[in-house]
């Protein structure tokens, strides 16, 4: 049984394929458990499923004109699920995109795929979790010799950035182009406030900007 909190179909609205059209299934659980997590009230609400449930229902779902997109929570946590899933389905999708907080080094199908990319948002201490927890080495240099991976950072102010530099990009060195910075917002508000600031960070360190179009668009509501 795999406790899943929601099923949906939607646009992605951070990190590379911003604004591609995609089925979201949403995991519960994690075992990172970010403060400012913008999701944590729908996947604490998983319901359990049989595998064969799941599979079943995101064939019927399916479109090889849209991604699929897994996230959480923390979806890694169920990589021998994500494995059955993955192999079942991915001919059904144009892409599948696996969000992850990289604290977990995948194994299995789901770390040979070539057609399995990995939208990652690496932890800095702005998400009050140890630091212990946040960075695994070899997490970390797996999704960057996957050549198959992005690294999102939440950012809050540009102690936050120097952060991500001195503890991720130039620790693994990291290219820039695979760098996005993502403002810590919970509503549209806040993003569209914090933006303005992060937009100019980027500039200055020559990162990418990961906008949240879900916030834009939808502002708080969750599932679409």
């Amino acid at each position: 049984m795999i406790p899943i909190a929601e099923i949906f179909y939607s646009i992605q609205g951070e990190g590379k394929t911003i604004g591609s059209p995609a089925l979201f299934l949403r995991l519960a659980g994690c075992d990172v458990n970010c403060i400012w997590c913008d999701t944590k009230e729908v996947w604490m609400k998983g319901k359990a499923f049989k595998k064969e449930e799941i599979i079943q229902k995101v064939k019927e779902l399916s479109d090889k004109n849209i991604h699929l997109i897994i996230t959480g929570g923390e979806p890694l946590i169920f990589n021998e699920f994500l494995n059955e899933l993955c192999k079942e389905v991915i001919e059904h999708f144009r892409i599948i995109e696996i969000e992850t907080s990289a604290t977990r080094k995948p194994f299995g199908f789901i770390a040979k795929n070539k057609r399995i990319f990995y939208n990652t948002s690496p932890k800095l201490k702005n998400s009050k979790v140890p630091r212990e927890k946040r960075i695994n080495k070899q997490a970390i240099e797996f999704f960057l010799n996957s050549k198959r991976a992005i690294f999102k950072f939440v950012i809050e102010n540009e102690e936050d950035v120097i952060e991500a530099i001195e503890d991720f990009i130039k620790p693994f060195n990291i290219p820039h182009e695979l760098v996005y910075l993502m403002p810590q917002s919970k509503n549209r508000k806040e993003f569209i406030e914090r933006s303005l600031i992060v937009v100019e960070f980027c500039k200055k360190y020559k990162f990418n900007f990961s906008p949240r179009l879900q916030l834009v668009i939808w502002d708080m509501a969750t599932g679409v």
